[in-house]
């Protein structure tokens, strides 16, 4: 009956099928349930045997059977009506289930060991994503699926085929916060599938009934989504009654009645961009929703509204003139084959921090021009800093909190040297609160530069998303801004906004997409929006020529500059190959289209 509703106003409407939690086959089968170590259930917040939480199947039992039974069934009763299946909870823990032990010992893993306890729970999502598609396949082969591990990682590559679509599940009042769209996102858009940005209406998370996020709120998450050129929705929950609330679709009618009229002009778009963040992700999986090293790189370049995409090692990076390499980044065979590509097929640089550039014997490429000595045993420590960092610091030292490797020039230039604290901070030796006063240099480099590698020592993303020091985020800055030179977008938005550039070829045009809303801590469980704190006179300076080059297109006979919500055409002038134009007013979310 919904879905015959959906489609008679021309709404598709995909099944929703819960994998990973299924209460009824939980309480009827508990040999089908993932086990600890200890024989205790894997499950979700309250999940004990007398709490109301879900508690996780798991995919080497016979549940897996039952699921492709459910799925054929599915299949089947919507026949032609079904507009695709959307798969959810779609992970294995490192389960200690007896299926799960007799499989591992069959592949040679052992099971008292963590890591391939980890390994084969990775080799059991592959094989569930598998199953499911192989038998959607059997059914219906252009049925639209798409299987929800709550993020898209690099791990999702090897079942990456098997997914028509994305959907980026991220409900920022909740475990996600606003870190993470916008972290992902940029990794999500260039996998080559068409992508969508899911938040919901609640305030705080799935199930907040009786709560409605605010209206600013809902707008942000929506035009964020937009302006990176993916689609958008607005999750809900139907009472038992399959009843829908009014005061809800109030809500997420005024926000989406906004998202018609502007989802066209980023529909179809590319992002122009210049630097590539490599996902530390290609290393390992973060225990977190974002990985603090990635979250550091993206707000540092963000809040300077540089434009940038986040890569792995499958990607082209040919068209980059910056590769970072956040903090974390240890050298397999392929990516140091893929970093001599870049070197020899482009003049771009790398931006480099603390183990990223060592391979597995601790040994940095030639490139970086310096020799691993080991890890700093004085942490947190001290910095100063000449070179292009004079005259943009503080005239003294500048602590660095988080542990540091010890490394010596190698034909590198130094740019920085350590001033260790006058004693280790111990119970025999304290100074005040926290780490003592600053000491004598003792030669070793924190920050060098080489032709191709610029390196800092220290973790320093990381340690910008933990502490927010801004002398962190001005040094990435300085060194962003020597190795690109003219980037192809400055202003004066502060660090508050966010600014993405698109390119649409077959309109001939660009679309600048400016937003600014304030997230804010004023709960102690989330943050939230609470209203629209307008910009004037935003300046903006594009370059016209490293545009044309990134884009393969001559963009400098520009046609027209026109601000889409008050539909106002703005003044610009073209200047030394750059073109300069105000925007008067950034009320929330201001998208300005350039013709050429």
């Amino acid at each position: 009956m919904e879905v015959d509703a959906c489609h008679e106003v021309g709404i598709k409407a995909p099944i929703y099928l819960t994998v990973g939690w299924d209460a009824f086959s939980a309480d009827r089968h508990p040999e089908w349930l993932e086990r600890k170590p200890d024989g205790s259930l894997y499950g979700f917040e309250d999940y004990g045997q007398l709490s109301p939480g879900w508690k996780t199947l798991c995919f080497n039992t016979p549940y897996l059977d039952y699921l492709k039974y459910q799925i054929v069934d599915t299949m089947k009763h919507f026949g032609s009506k079904l507009d695709g299946l959307f798969f959810d909870i779609v992970w294995q823990d490192p389960c200690s289930c007896n299926y799960c032990i007799e499989k591992m010992l069959n592949l040679n893993l052992d099971p008292t060991n963590e890591k391939d306890r980890i390994l084969f729970s990775k080799i059991t999502e592959q094989f569930l994503k598998d199953e499911i598609s192989q038998t959607v396949r059997f059914e219906d082969k252009a049925c639209p699926v798409f299987f929800n591990e709550g993020n898209i990682l690099p791990s999702i590559r090897k079942n990456l085929s098997e997914y028509s679509h994305l959907e980026i599940e991220s409900l920022p009042s909740g475990e996600w916060g606003y870190q993470h769209f916008p972290t992902t996102v940029r990794y999500a858009k260039n996998l080559g599938k068409e992508y969508v940005g899911m938040t919901g209406k609640f305030h705080k998370v799935w199930a907040d009934f009786g709560s409605y996020k605010n209206k600013a709120a809902l707008e942000y998450e929506t035009f964020l989504a937009l302006a990176h050129g993916a689609k958008c929705s607005i999750g809900d929950q139907m009472y038992p009654d399959g009843t829908l609330q009014r005061a809800t679709y109030e809500l997420i009618g005024s926000v989406y009645r906004q998202v018609e009229k502007l989802e066209k002009y980023n529909d179809g778009s590319q992002a122009v961009t210049e630097i590539a963040i490599v996902h530390p992700g290609i290393i390992s999986d973060s225990e977190l929703k974002v990985d603090l090293s990635l979250a550091g790189a993206v707000n540092m370049l963000n809040e300077k509204h540089y434009q940038f995409d986040i890569v792995d090692q499958w990607m082209d990076w040919a068209k980059y003139k910056l590769i970072i390499l956040p903090d974390k980044i240890i050298l397999s065979e392929g990516l140091k084959r893929k970093i001599q590509e870049y070197f020899e097929k482009t003049d771009g640089k790398i931006l480099a921090t603390y183990k990223s550039g060592l391979d597995a014997e601790n040994t940095f490429l030639p490139d970086w021009g310096i020799n691993y000595l080991g890890k700093n045993t004085f942490v947190p420590t001290y910095g100063k800093y000449h070179g292009l960092f004079e005259n943009h610091l503080p005239n003294g030292e500048l602590v660095l909190h988080g542990e540091g490797l010890l490394v010596s020039p190698q034909g590198a230039q130094v740019l920085g040297d350590e001033y260790r604290p006058l004693f280790q901070r111990n119970y025999q030796h304290y100074y005040s609160h926290f780490q003592a006063p600053v000491s004598e240099s003792k030669g070793n480099p924190v920050a060098t530069s080489s032709d191709r590698v610029y390196y800092f020592s220290h973790p320093l993303f990381e340690m910008y998303k933990r502490q927010g020091v801004l002398q962190y985020k001005q040094m990435i800055n300085l060194i962003v801004d020597e190795a690109l030179g003219q980037p192809v977008l400055k202003t004066n938005m502060p660090s508050s906004g966010d600014i993405i550039l698109n390119h649409n070829e077959e309109r001939g045009e660009l679309i600048l997409n400016l937003l600014h809303y304030i997230p804010q801590r004023k709960a102690i469980e989330l943050d939230t929006i609470e209203e629209v704190i307008p910009l004037y006179n935003v300046k903006i300076v594009l370059s016209v020529e490293n545009i044309s080059k990134q884009i393969n297109t001559d963009i400098k006979k520009i046609k027209s500059v026109k601000a889409v919500q008050n539909n106002d055409e703005i003044e610009y002038r073209v200047k030394d190959n750059s073109l300069e134009f105000v925007v008067p007013e950034v009320k929330g979310y201001e998208i300005v289209t350039l013709k050429y």
